[in-house]
């Protein structure tokens, strides 16, 4: 297998064993959520066998491609693994992440979410753009001929990316677009909102686990692309990066994310490349 499979597979079934872990300790997971957790690494596990058991059907670039693929389609399994240990949010946290936010952004924090002006429209599709741009950046790899370099590039997003997630389940916060114990959609409806919320705001609604990842997955994720990019084609890097700053103004300013969470999303992304510089 290669390098990026163990990595979600490792990560999928420590997930999954901590799951069951939970019920050694005070707080344990509802056990119809380990199994969920269990069967989402199963799902992992048996996507990446069945690929690997159909290498006689395939040519070699047609099998790698195959791979990177699934790589793309197994990409969010941690991250409804993570979901699953999302129980209530914590009041301390929460209240501190909203302090950091009135500390460093005092006009913003105080409103939710984007205006229905071009420039808030704006910024909720810099955010929408989070959803599709892994496999955006999987075709500009293999646009820019670099498709030797994949590995690499996975490497780093899938490092940054579960790393993010690794760490959420001992974060546990809304979004600050709801307040303190209000769950977000029922925060934020009747208000009037752009169309561009309103859409981001559906798909939130029908695909999130209603809570923050900390940090950031998405900027994250966003960065770690535009590092690789960078380092392999600066020019196609230069826009993927100015797609990860926008994704962060709009993560913050639509109240998706804390600040805090973008910002340590973008050097959790920068210290995974950092320290994989010498394998890319």
């Amino acid at each position: 297998m290669r390098t990026s499979e163990w990595i979600q597979v490792g990560f999928a079934v420590v997930f999954a064993v901590a799951a069951w872990g939970t019920g050694l300790t005070s707080r344990p997971l509802p056990v119809r959520r380990r199994w969920i957790v269990t069967a989402l690494a199963a799902f992992a596990i048996a996507a990446i066998a069945v690929a690997h058991l159909c290498v006689p059907l395939f040519s070699r670039d047609h099998f790698l491609i195959l791979l990177d693929g699934l790589t793309v389609v197994i990409f969010l399994v941690p991250y409804w693994q993570t979901g699953q240990f999302f129980l209530e949010p914590n009041p301390l946290i929460q209240k501190r992440l909203e302090g950091f936010d009135r500390w460093l952004l005092p006009g913003i924090s105080s409103h939710s979410g984007t205006g229905r002006n071009p420039i808030g429209f704006f910024l909720e599709m810099a955010y929408l753009s989070c959803y599709p741009l892994v496999p955006l950046g999987l075709l500009a790899v293999y646009a820019a001929g670099l498709r030797e370099k994949i590995d690499g590039f996975w490497l780093v997003l899938l490092l940054s990316t579960y790393l993010c997630y690794a760490i959420t389940p001992f974060v546990p916060a809304f979004p600050p677009r709801a307040p303190l114990g209000e769950p977000p959609m029922e925060a934020e409806r009747g208000r009037e909102a752009n169309k561009g919320r309103i859409f981001n705001r559906w798909i939130l609604k029908h695909g999130s686990i209603h809570a923050i990842s900390f940090p950031s997955a998405h900027v994250a994720s966003a960065f770690a692309i535009a590092f690789v990019l960078l380092y392999y084609a600066p020019w196609i890097g230069a826009i993927f990066l100015v797609i990860a700053v926008m994704i962060s103004l709009g993560a913050v300013i639509g109240r998706y994310h804390y600040a805090l969470d973008v910002l340590l999303g973008a050097v959790t992304a920068l210290v995974v490349f950092c320290a994989s510089y010498r394998s890319l």
